[in-house]
């Protein structure tokens, strides 16, 4: 088996072992492939935020009782029977229609033809110009995007 695939397939289990006591073909890989030390690094990270979490205060005794007693008993929280769930949305609709016609407007009075009209691409990167364009990615911008990465 090869080394990188054996470091990833057992990585929370080398991730529990203090670097010192790694066994030497393990510590002579990580020196040659980041990433697979980035892949150990991630899984010490993911053991010491489980460890991390497991260690937080205790509720208090009767927490969950309290809580469950506080509760109205049957029937729905919000304290009416829910016939028109959509009746405090009705009141958005002149908001939405105002809005979508602006967009309407603004979209068909772009004197520049921009990706989805709203927004020049020039000077974006590559991931940004992935969300703006409307069609389907081109796979060389998508490749490029991910191998950019996020550096702000």
């Amino acid at each position: 088996m090869k080394p990188c695939k054996a470091i990833r397939r057992t990585a929370i289990d080398l991730a529990a072992i203090p670097p010192a006591q790694l066994p030497p073909w393990v510590r002579e890989h990580l020196t040659s492939c980041p990433n697979c030390l980035r892949a150990l690094e991630g899984a010490r990270l993911s053991l010491g935020l489980a460890a991390a979490a497991a260690e937080g205060p205790e509720p208090p005794a009767g927490f969950a009782e309290g809580v469950l007693a506080a509760l109205p008993a049957g029937g729905p929280l919000w304290g009416r029977a829910q016939a028109d769930p959509w009746r405090p949305a009705w009141g958005l609709v002149p908001a939405f229609a105002a809005m979508a016609a602006a967009l309407l407007i603004l979209f068909q009075s772009s004197a520049t033809p921009m990706a989805g009209g709203l927004l020049p691409v020039e000077g974006l990167s590559a991931g940004e110009r992935l969300v703006m364009e409307g069609h389907p990615p081109d796979p060389d911008l998508v490749l490029a995007a991910v191998m950019e990465g996020d550096d702000r």
